[in-house]
């Protein structure tokens, strides 16, 4: 044979039909973007919000009272993104009626939040014996931004929850009072106002709104603690001017008893006195009953003396509800409650 017989030709494979490692590796991470780019763009089209919200908190620059109501109230990571993600503003008076109108009598509006344009408002308080309202206000709008970014789900499920603590409070007047002023305010958002009102008032809660509230919080004792100082200035004043006035009260009726009694008692001394000087024209002396006359009449007259030291009294706790007045006054324009002339106006 010869040698190109006995040769080998070694024939190439076809490349096309050759599967490297390297393009498989090319081919499975083709197939992990587009899985990747496919699942951000869902989860972008379904968190737009916290998109936005996240572009909002990266170019809000808070000022020293926003950073320190956030601190002071003790608001997570969670809890602080929201209210920063709500551009707080701090306001005072007329800005601040401007944007948080309130036409309720004895109602002071101290903050807002506009579901529309997702921000926040707070009225400033300038009062140092009301230090720590405004964290607790701060907390309260935050969680209104809270609620607005919560699913229908999730507020269908805490909606009982909170029912079931409103239901606990139901006896006390002040809380009462609260709700009906927000069912006038805001109709049809009292799960809404229940969420932010409980969540920083409300000290022991069901450990599934512990939980939920914990999202929002690192400590939530901390805002309740703020909320009872701050409201125990107003209860204490008010508690002061209730007992000043049913003390007034006691003391006039004991007043006007005595001056009955002391203006009875002399009409009928008069007469018997003009009785025993008829009788001592006629001759007849009655040493005993004249003795008895100048008795009965030193009693009205001690009797009189009670009522003056009674009056000069009434006049001292009429002073001291008055300056209690004052100070009340000062607190509830210090909390936005501006003073109504007798027409409500």
């Amino acid at each position: 044979m010869s040698t190109e017989e006995n040769s080998l030709t070694l024939r190439p494979r076809d490349a096309r039909g050759r599967m490297t490692v390297a393009r498989a590796i090319a081919i499975v991470l083709a197939v992990f973007l587009n899985l990747v780019v496919i699942a951000a763009g869902v989860w972008a089209l379904t968190n737009q919000q916290r998109i936005t919200d996240q572009f909002t908190v990266w170019q809000f620059e808070p000022s020293a009272n926003v950073r320190a109501y956030a601190s002071a109230a003790s608001m997570s990571d969670e809890g602080t993104f929201l209210f920063y993600a709500s551009q707080p503003s701090v306001q005072d008076n007329p800005e601040f009626n401007s944007t948080c109108s309130n036409v309720e009598e004895n109602f002071g509006v101290l903050g807002c939040y506009f579901p529309s344009s997702k921000s926040i408002f707070l009225f400033d308080v300038t009062d140092e014996r009301l230090a720590g309202i405004e964290e607790v206000v701060a907390a309260h709008e935050m969680l209104h931004a809270a609620w607005d970014r919560l699913s229908d789900a999730e507020r269908a499920r805490l909606t009982p929850l909170l029912e079931a603590e409103a239901e606990s409070m139901k006896d006390d007047p002040e809380f009462a009072t609260t709700l009906d002023f927000y069912a006038k305010t805001e109709p049809g958002e009292r799960s809404n106002e229940l969420h932010s009102i409980i969540g920083t008032e409300f000290a022991e809660l069901s450990p599934e709104l512990e939980a939920h509230y914990a999202i929002y919080f690192t400590d939530r004792s901390s805002v309740v603690a703020l909320h009872e100082k701050s409201n125990a200035v107003f209860t204490e004043q008010l508690d002061a001017s209730k007992k000043l006035v049913e003390q007034l009260d006691t003391l006039r009726a004991s007043i006007d008893d005595d001056y009955a009694e002391y203006n009875s008692g002399y009409d009928v001394l008069n007469a018997d006195i003009e009785s025993y000087n008829a009788r001592g024209e006629r001759g007849i002396y009655d040493p005993q009953g004249y003795d008895e006359l100048i008795d009965r009449q030193q009693r009205l007259n001690d009797l009189y003396d009670s009522i003056e030291q009674d009056i000069d009294e009434y006049d001292d706790l009429v002073a001291q509800l008055e300056d209690l007045n004052a100070t009340i006054s000062e607190l509830n324009e210090s909390i936005n409650i501006e003073p109504r002339n007798q027409d409500g106006l």
